[in-house]
């Protein structure tokens, strides 16, 4: 008996208003892209191969389609794109092609695409953007490079210096370091730009230059940044509303270095080495309403810090301070503060102390974490000479030490 091996090719079939969309399903083995399969529709406007295991993509498979708008053909196996394969159809706006194994681009692959919109390029692996690839397309706002394999030393610092008006970038998951000062320098609108895990050990300047004031949201977080010490490092981000800094190890942060961000309205400082908080760090900014600060290592909260903000969510969880400013919750609501939302448990508190903080938020109907004290397991120390709480820094080491040693104790056993 012979047998005889068949390539079973995608199934597709046509959706959407008008049945002007078609959606394919993968075969069972490796398939090579060629005309026939989705090309010649002249009235298709959406294309979507996605997990197709497509290897390749042979010229004219997109032959005869005018109007094509919307281009999936992500999570596949494409390793090159030939130079003239995205020839043609040039009213695309929407082009996927994440997760494939594309490791760069031949210049003048994007030559007819004058209206693309959306770029999406994450979860490749590319290591070289070549100078010039991107020039074509004027009207590009949202670009995705996340989780590839860029350095940003070796990128051309003029590669996006015709891309005026990007208004999302994504550079996670690359290694940003030591990137050119003047690399997002064209940027006239940009709005998002994510630096998570880029392996920063700064705040990097092409990040925060002067053209840069439109954007709201900056991701900076599970890098290696220590310390943010000099206060002028965002000052020209004027219309900042989101401030990621999580995950990173900063240990000292300058007093007033968030006092030019009037519009920040949400900082993230969790998973850090914050020992303490500067006096005036998140005084005076007058749309401030969300803060975390939990998992570090802060010793004392200074309510000053919060003054003339209307902070809404403040999460202090799991520091080493044993005890908050007598009428804390009240001091904040008198200077400004909108507290509903305040999570302060796992933190060494001296017994007396929780109470004093517990009644507080009772009182003015704040949301807390009440899980946490349930009673099934230990969240407080006291001093067996007397239940009052000691709000002196000299006294909180003793405190921590003692809640520490009891719940290790118990922990172990």
């Amino acid at each position: 008996m012979k047998y005889i091996l068949v390539e079973a090719q995608p199934s597709c079939t046509f959706t959407g208003n008008n049945q002007r969309d078609i959606i394919c399903v993968s075969g069972k083995s490796d398939y090579v892209l060629v005309r026939g399969l989705v090309s010649d529709n002249n009235k298709t406007t959406g294309v979507t191969l996605r997990n197709c295991k497509i290897i390749d993509v042979e010229f004219e498979a997109f032959e005869r389609m005018p109007v094509l708008e919307y281009l999936d053909l992500s999570q596949n196996q494409i390793k090159y794109l030939k130079l003239g394969v995205l020839d043609g159809f040039n009213r695309l706006k929407f082009l996927n092609l994440s997760y494939n194994e594309l490791e760069g681009f031949p210049l003048g692959l994007f030559d007819q695409k004058p209206n693309l919109e959306v770029l999406d390029l994450k979860g490749n692996s590319i290591v070289n953007l070549e100078l010039g690839v991107f020039d074509p397309m004027k009207k590009l706002k949202h670009v995705d490079l996340s989780s590839n394999a860029l350095l940003g030393r070796d990128m051309n610092p003029y590669i996006f210096d015709q891309s005026t008006h990007i208004k999302f970038m994504d550079f996670s998951r690359n290694d940003m370091t030591d990137s050119k000062d003047i690399l997002l320098d064209a940027f006239e609108e940009l709005d998002f730009l994510n630096l998570d895990r880029c392996q920063l050990n700064e705040v990097p300047k092409f990040a925060t230059k002067s053209n840069l004031k439109t954007i709201k949201h900056l991701m900076l977080s599970t890098n290696n940044i220590r310390a943010i010490n000099d206060s002028k490092i965002f000052m020209n981000l004027e219309n900042l509303e989101i401030l990621n800094l999580s995950y990173n190890i900063i240990e000292s942060i300058a007093a007033d270095v968030f006092t030019p961000l009037k519009k920040l309205k949400m900082i993230k400082l969790m998973n850090n080495r914050l020992t303490q908080i500067p006096d005036t760090l998140f005084r005076n900014i007058p749309n401030l309403n969300n803060v975390d600060l939990s998992h570090n290592l802060i010793e004392f909260v200074p309510v000053n810090a919060f003054r003339s903000s209307p902070i809404k969510h403040l999460n202090l969880s799991d520091n080493r301070f044993s005890y908050l400013s007598d009428n804390f919750c009240l001091e904040l609501k008198n200077s400004g503060g909108v507290l509903a939302k305040f999570y302060f448990n796992q933190n060494p508190w001296q017994c007396a102390c929780l109470r004093d903080i517990l009644n507080e938020v009772k009182n003015f109907g704040i949301v807390y974490n009440n899980v946490k004290y349930t009673g099934d397991e230990p969240v407080c120390v006291t001093n067996p000479n007397g239940f009052n709480c000691m709000r002196q820094m000299q006294e909180n080491k003793y405190y921590v030490d003692l809640y520490y040693n009891i719940y290790n104790s118990i922990t172990s056993v």
